[in-house]
């Protein structure tokens, strides 16, 4: 009752907050500022002018943030009365979407809001939330879908004699929401992720010197709300058995054993051979997999888990292990460690931290432009249990071969960009054990008359063969942007993969992993070797083929059942039909 009573308490003085946003009568005008961060970086502010005219409040938001060297600015205005609101919105969310708006409707349906990351415009939400008397969903005044808020709890702890209130908020973006007000409505912190999947923050200049405070809670909000919402994500089982599935081999050359039995104890898999009844118990959970195809768990080696739910994006599109290629230190450890501990309906999560140098376009928060800075770098990376380092694009040439030889020291590779001033080839020798995104190696190759031979790249070939260095492609990435040279991206994947050079698939764009197998067929690979690059190269690459990457006698029980056989069409990966993580069973359909 208590509970009650002081929820009510906070909700009321929320409600007299939405009233006087709506009826405000206050003289001149109030400025409202506040700071945006991507990975814990600030990139730029929020700025918000409010003002009263002819009974009318009026909100003018201009967004200004740099992120990675590309100047981004949006404008949005927003004007609220007893009956109508007019809402427009002009200029980019991210680097590579844009926002135009301009309509006018009536207050009666719904609240006009956005997906720009404007923190001032979730604060007026939430008042017309209050005022509507807080329904189970909001509608959007744009186009009728329900928007969600729950208020999760309050936090004393953070500001003295400041009570908290921190609301979650589905529907605006494509994953939820945290964000914090004082019990006067006004807001103080947002966890979000822009229209580029990134994780962003925003937070009141005012309580800037609490960033790191706020964001590490809303982590754990974030986290702890997935949990929840995704307990009935698929069952768990400690004994299964899949009868009659045709296993495909992925370790060899792809021969099928037809009508087969694979029985899963523990997580692992504990026999596999042809089917027998007579090994089938009463208390195992039986999957008909008569006339399906089995194929192992895949793999994304490149991914950025930015916010709890890519973890279901992957799993429902088969991925069963994902390497996160660079993220916050904070969210990527709390979120391994929970997704490790079973607390998560999730893939295996391996990671790389993430280290930038500095310069106007800085990724993230860990730098490293000096000696002691790598070594703190690395050190902090390797006791916090992250299994490689990733370099960033700023990263000083000089500095490479540094990070590197403090990386090996903790047998920990490194992996990720080739760096501004530097070439593909030079990261080679440095001792970079994989990099990313194929068009660094367009300059990297000799070319006559807009081809590339063996003959004419083999000493390059031949170093990455000698030193083990593995390809992350991404050309999923290029394909999103209509990359004009994605041809010749294709070309280069057939060129290195026929050389025997080892290829990993990674998406850069979670949920997407057959997209980026298909478009290894279209350059040419085998259904077969497409596969290969999500199954067993990876597992070999992380030095960890004895456990996973393959259907096998005590391997980890990371198994796909599919309608169809995609090494017929690799297109038929779409039609995953069961994903099996562990103990876990997902049986599609599954809500995405």
């Amino acid at each position: 009752m208590l509970l009650a009573i002081k929820t009510y308490t906070l909700l009321r003085s929320l409600f007299t907050f939405a009233l006087l946003a709506v009826y405000f009568s206050a003289y001149g005008q109030n400025v409202a500022t506040y700071s945006v961060y991507k990975l814990e970086r600030k990139i730029g502010e929020e700025r918000c002018t409010t003002r009263s005219v002819a009974g009318e409040q009026l909100y003018d938001i201009t967004i200004e943030t740099n992120d990675r060297g590309t100047p981004l600015k949006l404008r949005a205005s927003l004007t609220l009365s007893t009956s109508q609101i007019k809402y427009s919105s002009a200029g980019q969310t991210s680097r590579f979407k844009t926002e135009s708006i301009d309509t006018m409707v009536s207050s009666a349906g719904g609240f006009a809001i956005s997906n720009n990351g404007s923190i001032k415009l979730k604060e007026l939400l939430v008042a017309s939330w209050i005022k509507a008397s807080k329904p189970p969903l909001l509608q959007s005044a744009f186009n009728k879908a329900g928007i969600k808020l729950n208020v999760l709890g309050t936090e004393q702890a953070l500001i003295p004699n400041k009570e908290l209130i921190v609301i979650a908020i589905e529907g605006v973006n494509s994953v939820n929401e945290i964000l914090w007000t004082d019990n006067e409505g006004h807001a103080v912190f947002l966890a979000t992720c822009d229209t580029e999947g990134d994780k962003r923050e925003v937070i009141d200049n005012s309580y800037i010197s609490l960033f790191k405070a706020f964001n590490q809670k809303s982590n754990q909000y974030l986290i702890n709300a997935y949990a929840v919402h995704n307990q009935t994500l698929g069952k768990t089982y400690r004994r299964m058995a899949i009868t009659g599935g045709n296993v495909i081999d992925v370790l060899n050359d792809g021969h099928i054993m037809y009508n087969t039995l694979v029985l899963i104890e523990d997580s692992r898999i504990a026999y596999i051979g042809k089917m027998d009844a007579s090994r089938i118990t009463k208390d195992i959970k039986v999957i008909n997999a008569s006339g399906r195809f089995l194929l192992p768990g895949l793999w994304n080696m490149h991914a950025h888990l930015f916010h709890p739910d890519y973890l279901k994006r992957e799993l429902l599109s088969g991925v069963t292990t994902v390497r996160d290629l660079g993220n916050e230190f904070d969210f990527i450890t709390r979120l391994k460690a929970a997704a490790t501990s079973s607390m998560l309906r999730a893939p295996t999560v391996h990671n790389a931290g993430l280290i930038d140098g500095r310069s106007a376009a800085t990724l993230g928060s860990m730098l490293a432009s000096g000696d002691k800075e790598i070594k703190d770098a690395v050190k902090q990376y390797y006791d916090a249990g992250f299994d490689q380092i990733k370099v960033y694009s700023s990263i000083k040439p000089g500095n490479l071969a540094k990070i590197v030889q403090e990386a090996h020291g903790y047998n920990m590779d490194v992996v990720g960009h080739v760096p501004v001033g530097t070439t593909a080839t030079r990261c080679v020798e440095a001792g970079m054990k994989s990099i990313s995104h194929i068009h660094y190696f367009m300059n990297a190759l000799k070319w006559k008359n807009s081809t590339f031979t063996i003959a004419d790249n083999k000493d390059l070939l031949d170093k990455m063969k000698l030193r083990g260095v593995v390809l992350d492609p991404t050309l999923s990435v290029y394909a999103l942007t209509n990359d004009p040279k994605l041809p010749s991206y294709k070309r280069l994947v057939k060129f290195f993969n026929d050389y025997g050079l080892p290829i990993v698939a990674g998406t850069d764009n979670e949920g997407t992993i057959a997209d980026e197998l298909q478009l290894y067929t279209d350059a040419g690979l085998t259904p077969l070797q497409a596969i290969q690059t999500a199954t067993v190269v990876p597992a070999k690459f992380m030095k960890l083929l004895a456990q996973t990457g393959s259907i096998d006698f005590g391997k980890s029980a990371d198994i796909l059942i599919l309608d169809k056989n995609p090494l017929h069409d690799i297109k038929d990966l779409k039609s995953v039909s069961t994903v099996i993580k562990g103990t876990l069973l997902m049986e599609m359909p599954v809500s995405k």
